[in-house]
């Protein structure tokens, strides 16, 4: 025969179970988990973060972009550096400043890979 009294707590009908500090858990009402660092997530902190910047003439920003912007995405994942070119040129100068930000190794190998570039075109 069937149970008798009322049905079990959260048994039918009732959204998906809190947890027990008030926030619905990863993945309830067909929200994302947040993503777990390690796991494809941006690193924001270093152990030692440091920014070099450096002009180049802007006839020489193209050695360092490339076509298509190939050329800056390679050295970006060679040198796990963040690489940025500014777009306008330096007041008075014809020179932009590229920055580069990471921890002292990767900002040094950034700017080995960019004046490599500046000197051979490729």
């Amino acid at each position: 025969s069937p149970p008798s009294g009322p049905p079990p707590a959260g048994s039918r009908g009732s959204p998906p179970q809190q947890s027990p500090y008030g926030a619905p858990p990863p993945g309830a009402y067909g929200g994302r988990a947040p993503p777990q660092p390690g796991y494809g997530a941006p690193q924001l902190s270093y152990a030692v973060s440091g920014t070099m910047e450096q002009l180049v003439p802007v006839g020489l920003v193209g050695r360092i972009i490339g076509r298509g912007g190939s050329g800056i995405k390679e050295m970006r994942e060679l040198s796990h550096a963040m690489i940025k070119v500014n777009a306008e040129c330096e007041p008075g100068t014809d020179q932009r400043k590229v920055v580069v930000t990471g921890t002292p190794e990767q900002t040094a190998m950034a700017l080995q890979l960019i004046n490599h570039r500046l000197a051979t075109g490729a």
